[in-house]
Formats: C-alpha cells, structure tokens, sequence
C-alpha cells in the first residue's frame, strides 16, 4: 500500500532556503503599457488566512496523496531571475500541480454544482499569450528578493517604493489582459497573494507568506498557492472585466 499523507500535510512543508550569490539590484522590467503610476491605490485582504482557507476547503484537504518529500539536497546559490524560476520549478511547480489534480479529484461530483473549472499549473510557453506579452505564470511575478521586497511600500526611499509599484503593474497589467481576478508576486523569500479589484489600479494585497514557513496550522507557500488555484477555479469568481 502506497506511503500516503494528508493533502493538508503535504502543502505545510517548506521549500530549502536558497542561498544567493553575487547580485546586482537593477530596475525591474519596464514598458510602455505598464509603469509604477498605474498603480491607484493598495489595501489589506483580511480574507486570504489559513482560517479562511480551511473553513472553505478543510474537507478537501483531508484528501490523502502519495507522500512525497522535498528535496533535502542543499540548493546551488541563486544570482538571477530564470535561476530562481528553475528552482521555483524543482521545489514548488510538480508539487503545486500535484496538489491541485487531487484537490480537484476530490471534488469531482461536485465541480458543477460549485462551478469550479479544474485548472493547472502553466509556465512559459505553456501560458497564453495576448498582444505578444507572455506571462511569467499567468496572472504572477517571479522577482528575486534584492529587486523586489514587500516591505520597500513603505520605505523611505523613493526607488525602491517605485521599484515595489513597477512590479505590481506589471503584474495588474497581465490579470487585466486575462480578466483576472487575482494573481500573486513570489520571490526567494515570500508569497504576496493580490486581488485586482477593477481596472483602474486599485489592488488588494493579503500579508506576506513567509518562503520559509512550514508545519501544522500555518500558512505556508504552497497551501497559499493552492488557494490562489482554487480562487482562480471559481466560474463565478476568478474574472473581473
């Protein structure tokens, strides 16, 4: 009989930190369709907790999947962006996927009375494409950790406030392309879930989930980007036009 675990359990754990190496903190992408001005307003996403999480979907995480552990070999240093999307791809993308199929396997008599549309995870090519813009991970920033923080929305300095607007409108300028309700910045050391609440700049952001946490009753990561691909599965809920 196969080693099986809860599907709860399998998202509490934690990728391995990754170390970085020689990094040079350049201004993040720029385009003439997007710019930090863009960007109206910022508020607070109370709803996007653990709590919440599991009063909608704790009977969906008991589902039980094949035990699988993370990786325990020490990571190579990171020094780049498609570095970091390498090891996103090695440590969270294959699990990510996996929990997902069985989320919504556990679910399957039920997807049409709740209206959700199983969905994966699509990276590069795989993503659509619109007006020759193809998204990192539809409706997602990949960033590295010295060229974006959540915590510069409130430095002193005026570049890096910028450098943390730039981001966020690149990101609400591919949930608009897609009509995307939602969509997230990941980096080398934390997940910031964001909700567009219409298209004139004016987001939500929930609070920081730290790349390092892990264990039971925490939000980790990949239980957030989890709830992300259940939010992103809703019919009802996942476009804003």
């Amino acid at each position: 009989m196969a080693d099986t675990q809860t599907l709860l359990d399998y998202l509490s754990v934690a990728p391995p930190s990754l170390p970085t190496g020689e990094t040079n903190r350049t201004p993040n992408t720029t385009n003439e369709q997007y710019n930090w001005m863009q960007i109206r307003s910022i508020g607070v996403w109370p709803e996007f907790n653990y709590a919440q999480i599991l009063q909608q979907y704790g009977h969906v995480l008991q589902a039980q999947i094949n035990r699988e552990p993370m990786p325990d070999s020490p990571p190579q240093e990171i020094r780049t962006e498609p570095m970091f999307a390498n090891r996103f791809a090695t440590y969270v993308d294959n699990r990510l996927r996996r929990a997902l199929r069985t989320g919504f396997r556990e679910l399957t008599h039920q997807l049409d009375t709740l209206r959700l549309t199983p969905l994966t995870v699509d990276l590069g090519d795989a993503a659509q494409i619109i007006d020759n813009f193809r998204p990192d991970l539809a409706f997602s920033r990949w960033a590295v950790s010295w060229k974006w923080d959540s915590s510069w929305a409130t430095s002193e300095i005026f570049t890096l406030r910028r450098e943390y607007l730039q981001v966020l409108s690149q990101v609400n300028f591919y949930m608009k392309q897609h009509s995307a309700r939602y969509g997230f910045v990941i980096t080398d050391t934390e997940l910031v879930p964001i909700k567009r609440l219409d298209a004139n700049g004016n987001l939500l952001l929930a609070q920081p989930v730290q790349w390092d946490t892990a264990g039971p009753g925490r939000l980790t990561i990949l239980l957030g980007l989890w709830y992300l691909g259940m939010l992103g599965a809703a019919d009802e809920e996942w476009q804003l036009i």
